[in-house]
């Protein structure tokens, strides 16, 4: 039982390898990603490949996740009828703000996109791929939820992850983080100021977790252009997260389970 428990755990850590990677990456790249013999990581493929869940392109040898996993996701997403009944907030909340907004789920030690909406007009408006991981130090998402974990934890998380700098002004010292995020925890929100990306700001709170308790089930942030978001309006867009965030949980999935998008 020992030995499929790791097998499973190693093919899930090379799903998860090739879901940040579109792309795709070959057999030697995987291998020394996650510092597996390439033997190994060929029979984790071999089934996957055999039932459609992967592909290996004939002319580069690069594997792939197919498009299955995508639908997938869609389903068990459509499933939950979180999308029926969150998606409106989020809709709302992008029509009064006229700025993106994107809500975030809390997993594996950190987050992953889940949906978003738009409310900018055609023109100067922000539209980042819903892709990859956040960047848990340098976005709101993930100084918002940094800043539920004790002070050990985060430390552990950002040895784990890294700080690297993604822009001039993106913090890159724990300690400086740190007082970051106390700030973050006396007022309630988090702000990324030009830190993931030049000339974007961003504002974000939890959903769960505070004083009504319970896990915190993920972040909602607005985001757009640095023009847009100037300190006298950043309270009030705070406000309107919050209201957002509190009828997000109301319709959250029982015990707070929740799948990520095919795009997280």
């Amino acid at each position: 039982m020992r030995m499929i428990g790791s097998s499973l755990a190693r093919a899930i850590d090379v799903i998860e390898l090739l879901a940040d990677d579109p792309g795709g990456e070959r057999l030697s790249a995987i291998a020394q990603r996650l510092g597996l013999p390439k033997s190994g990581v060929h029979r984790l493929l071999a089934p996957l490949c055999a039932r459609g869940w992967a592909e290996q392109e004939p002319g580069t040898g690069r594997y792939r996740l197919s498009l299955g996993f995508a639908a997938l996701g869609r389903r068990l997403f459509d499933a939950t009828g979180l999308h029926e009944t969150c998606q409106p907030v989020l809709d709302r909340l992008a029509r009064d703000t006229r700025e993106l907004v994107r809500l975030t789920l809390a997993r594996d030690g950190g987050l992953g996109w889940l949906c978003s909406a738009q409310g900018a007009p055609p023109g100067l408006r922000y539209e980042p791929a819903m892709t990859g991981p956040v960047a848990l130090h340098a976005t709101a998402n993930g100084k918002a939820w940094l800043a539920t974990l004790p002070e050990g934890e985060v430390r552990r998380v950002l040895r784990a992850r890294g700080m690297p700098a993604l822009t001039a002004r993106t913090i890159v010292e724990p300690a400086a983080l740190m007082r970051d995020l106390a700030l973050v925890r006396r007022r309630g929100w988090a702000l990324a100021d030009e830190e993931a990306e030049p000339g974007v700001a961003a504002i974000a709170v939890v959903v769960g977790g505070g004083a009504a308790g319970g896990p915190v089930l993920g972040t909602l942030s607005v985001a757009g252009p640095i023009v847009r978001m100037p300190p006298a309006r950043r309270r009030v867009l705070a406000a309107s997260l919050a209201r957002a965030a509190s009828d997000i949980r109301e319709f959250w999935p029982r015990g707070g389970a929740m799948p990520l998008a095919a795009s997280a």
